[in-house]
């Protein structure tokens, strides 16, 4: 409830460009907006900025077509998406990771796991990344938007956490989940840029939220 009111308010993902429904805030807005609702819960204030995580990849190197389908969804309706990329054995390093992208034609599948995803339990779509082989490191690594109904995909523990626990933590299981080309985000061995793009836009909410 308290999420759906702050979307009506504009409060969630306003990053999102006037032309797919957004405010179209810059990050320097999004921080003021974040240090405020971290200022009430940060627990809170996390579920709410996921989404302009989720939505930044999209941002950066989405076709028109992706960014019209799930922008789109952000802004038409308070639903919650997710971005994974953290795995049991690669979390700061990110060019470490294992979930494992096979071309099947002209799809893709995925095979893997991801943990610590905030509002996993809730997404709609997730930004996955995965590598079509882990010892090209981040060379190999390639971005997807892969939507919640998608076959294979499953929901595991949530996390019981000493903090932000009004968050939703869960880890995301993926068993041969398809996910058709269209949903590629950028070229082949771009993942690893686009994640680090990523982060450069938005981990100055982080620093707000600790603030």
């Amino acid at each position: 409830d308290v999420f759906a009111e702050a979307w009506k308010l504009g409060l969630v993902a306003p990053n999102i460009p006037e032309a797919y429904g957004g405010s179209g805030l810059s990050e320097l807005d999004h921080v003021v907006i974040t240090e405020e609702l971290a200022y009430g819960c940060t627990g809170i204030q996390t579920s709410m900025t996921v989404n302009a995580l989720a939505a930044t990849p999209i941002m950066i190197a989405g076709t028109e077509e992706q960014k019209k389908k799930y922008l789109g969804m952000l802004t038409a309706e308070p639903i919650m998406a997710s971005y994974a990329i953290t795995e049991p054995s690669a979390g700061s390093d990110a060019a470490a990771l294992t979930t494992r992208a096979k071309k099947v034609g002209s799809d893709w599948v995925l095979n893997g796991q991801k943990i610590y995803i905030t509002n996993a339990s809730y997404a709609r779509w997730f930004v996955v990344f995965a590598t079509v082989d882990p010892s090209m490191k981040h060379k190999g690594i390639i971005a997807f938007i892969v939507d919640r109904d998608a076959p294979g995909i499953s929901i595991g523990k949530k996390e019981y956490k000493m903090g932000q626990r009004a968050s939703d933590t869960a880890t995301v299981i993926l068993e041969d989940v398809k996910v058709p080309a269209a949903n590629q985000l950028g070229a082949e061995g771009e993942g690893f840029k686009i994640a680090m793009t990523t982060f450069d836009r938005t981990r100055p909410d982080i620093g707000a939220a600790a603030c």
